[in-house]
């Protein structure tokens, strides 16, 4: 009797994780605003120097590679125990498939529905409009291939 109540929570665990995964896996993110999907990076994406990404690539290192990895590909120390992943940056098409006004609204934000907090002024992380931008163009340069 007990093997029985073992393996009839065992199923339930796993079907409850099936679940969960088919959750995330359908997950529709949200379109940003009109007056955000305008927005284009300020950086120009040919004439980021060494400098400039360096200081892009510590701010990604502090508040963005614990959830999206150190490579980008949402496999960070903190993505195990998420619900719905990290996004994997460096996934084919991934980043030339979003505006930059869509990044940007996702980052200063949130992502309702998801672990993805508000990274923009005002909010715990308190990143300004411009230490957005610069992470955000130190994304697409390193993980768009």
């Amino acid at each position: 009797m007990k093997m029985k109540s073992m393996i009839s929570f065992a199923i339930g665990i796993i079907l409850v994780a099936t679940t969960m995964v088919t959750h995330a896996a359908d997950r529709k993110m949200a379109t940003a605003p009109a007056d955000f999907l305008k927005m284009t990076n300020p950086n120009d994406m040919d004439d980021l120097d060494k400098k400039f990404l360096k200081k892009a690539k510590k701010v990604y290192k502090r508040k963005c590679k614990k959830c999206h990895g150190s490579k980008g590909d949402g496999k960070g120390s903190a993505a195990d125990d998420m619900e719905i992943q990290p996004t994997a940056f460096n996934k084919a098409g991934y980043m030339e498939s979003r505006k930059d006004g869509q990044l940007f609204w996702i980052l200063k934000k949130g992502s309702e529905g998801s672990e993805m907090e508000a990274f923009g002024p005002g909010t715990d992380a308190n990143l300004s409009d411009e230490e957005m931008w610069s992470v955000l163009a130190y994304i697409r340069k390193e993980f768009t291939k």
